[in-house]
């Protein structure tokens, strides 16, 4: 590993490390994503995503996770997590006996919300769940007990990101919401990038 390296990992790993000392034994999986390939719905004359380059609210540039054994740590980094009317932000868990949402949203610079819920289906209930926007840091850093997913050998993780620029208004050519995918450049409507394995440790 370079020298160069090293500050920038360290500030990875942070949120992780402040939010979950449980997890802080494990490995940490850092993954990638190229700015600039956020996406922009709007349904002008026809229903299409843009292209949205300059919209940093959504556009994800790394995730960073680590899955201890008590539980799973996400930090999403974003180029500029400022507030919006609304942001979501969604981690897809798979795991070898199913998949799982756990999603963060913010309206405005209210409280985070956050929520549990299996793949197309209804919300759980899960104690020790946690989640945290940090504008200074440009991060949303989301916390889930193993014992909520099932408590699996492996995860695999996808990350999509939401955000509502502004009111709605009546214009047809408004934006309604901006989008990006934080495991793969562009968007795909009907599915959302994979990271790579992470096991428990």
């Amino acid at each position: 590993m370079s020298r160069p390296l090293l500050p920038r990992l360290a500030a990875l790993v942070a949120p992780l490390a402040l939010l979950l000392p449980t997890a802080a034994h494990a490995e940490t999986v850092v993954t990638e994503d190229p700015a600039g390939d956020a996406r922009a719905w709007t349904d002008y004359q026809e229903f299409q995503f843009v292209p949205a380059p300059d919209e940093e609210s959504v556009d994800v540039i790394r995730t960073a996770a680590a899955f201890g054994q008590r539980r799973l740590s996400v930090a999403v980094h974003f180029r500029d997590l400022e507030a919006r009317v609304r942001h979501g932000t969604l981690v897809r868990v798979w795991t070898p006996r199913g998949a799982f949402d756990v999603t963060a949203e913010r309206r405005s610079s209210r409280r985070t919300t956050v929520s549990l819920a299996r793949k197309g289906g209804d919300t759980l209930r899960c104690r020790g769940l946690s989640g945290a926007y940090d504008g200074a840091a440009d991060t949303v850093v989301l916390s889930v007990p193993a014992r909520c997913i099932g408590a699996p050998r492996w995860v695999r993780l996808g990350v999509r990101a939401t955000a509502t620029p502004r009111a709605f208004a009546d214009n047809p050519g408004t934006v309604f919401f901006l989008v990006d995918d934080g495991h793969r450049p562009g968007l795909r409507e009907n599915s959302i990038g994979k990271g790579p394995r992470i096991r428990r440790g």
